[in-house]
């Protein structure tokens, strides 16, 4: 990870959160992407990477479970 701020974003697979995301990148943030869909969470933490070449980390989980939840909570430390 660069010395950039760091933005963590849940939703980030599609809609405003995916938006917000593309926006955050090209500032020059760095970002955590949280979503359940694991697969469009790697296909646009990929694009951000290779259009912005900042650092970009998934977490699939789902929110509303308690133990991935914690693996969110985990990452932020």
């Amino acid at each position: 990870m660069s010395n950039a701020s760091t933005a963590l974003i849940t939703g980030a697979s599609a809609g405003i959160s995916a938006v917000y995301a593309d926006r955050l990148a090209r500032r020059g943030h760095d970002l955590i992407l949280v979503a359940r869909d694991e697969t469009r969470l790697k296909a646009i933490a990929q694009r951000l990477r290779t259009e912005t070449g900042r650092f970009v980390d998934i977490l699939a989980v789902d929110l509303a479970v308690r133990t991935d939840l914690s693996k969110v909570e985990h990452r932020l430390r």
